[in-house]
């Protein structure tokens, strides 16, 4: 973890320890919803095999915004992310990041168990998303020499979340999510290379997921934030192989209009 990212934990931390002695609202949410805003530091590595074989890693900050609303049998929930950098790099060379998600979906409630001696409620459903990748190398380039990869997935996938209440103020939540069958959009070099540039994918040749574990603090019956590790990964081997990962300390802060 970087140095901006242990200062965030350290000060998230201290914030949470200050409210917690005030007193509590009596206010538990299974499934926290409204308007949410977030802020993401940390790393991003890749290997761009249309444009080289070697890894090319940096910091990747990122910025998501969402909405999710709570229904008598399911929950809906949309939301994006957007992070750039020009600062990935492999030894000397660098190049630009740009990585844009959008996912919407619905989450059905299954049974409630016993976790960490409470309850905790766990949801799945189906979801769409949206995902496009662009890497562009600082370097001059000549004719039709290419410099720029692109990818694009759009996804039908399947979504999942877990809350675990700890008190009336805190809850643990975990979520993953992942790609089961996507429409691939991959650059090519037509001038050297026939292949399609569009291609229906599966779980195996067309991955893109993203795993995290946090916990919530209410300061209201509407106001909660929250801090987790975000981890994500991309892997598209149709074409030229591109594998993405990138690990994140995350920043959320979630309204209930």
């Amino acid at each position: 973890m970087n140095p901006a990212a242990r200062i965030l934990l350290i000060l998230l931390l201290m914030t949470a320890m200050l409210l917690y002695a005030q007193e509590p609202q009596g206010q538990t949410r299974k499934f926290p919803a409204g308007l949410s805003l977030a802020y993401g530091i940390g790393s991003h590595a890749h290997t761009d095999e249309y444009i080289s074989r070697e890894k090319y890693s940096g910091s990747l900050p990122t910025v998501q915004a969402g909405w999710t609303n709570r229904h008598d049998s399911y929950v809906y929930h949309v939301g994006m992310e957007f992070g750039s950098s020009s600062e990935i790099k492999n030894a000397n060379i660098s190049s630009t990041v740009t990585q844009f998600s959008m996912r919407q979906g619905f989450l059905y409630p299954l049974p409630g168990f016993s976790l960490l001696s409470g309850k905790a409620n766990a949801y799945v459903g189906p979801s769409t998303g949206i995902f496009v990748f662009t890497n562009k190398q600082h370097i001059a380039v000549s004719g039709f020499d290419y410099a720029q990869s692109i990818a694009a997935l759009i996804s039908l996938g399947l979504d999942s979340r877990l809350i675990c209440p700890l008190s009336d103020r805190f809850n643990i939540e975990s979520s993953l999510n992942f790609s089961v069958l996507s429409l691939g959009v991959r650059m090519v070099d037509m001038e050297e290379n026939d292949e399609s540039p569009v291609k229906l994918l599966t779980l195996f040749s067309g991955l893109n997921g993203s795993w995290d574990l946090g916990i919530r603090f209410f300061l209201s019956k509407k106001l909660s934030i929250k801090t987790a590790y975000l981890l994500g990964a991309t892997r598209i081997s149709s074409w030229d192989p591109l594998y993405i990962a990138s690990d994140n300390l995350i920043l959320m802060v979630t309204y209930e209009l």
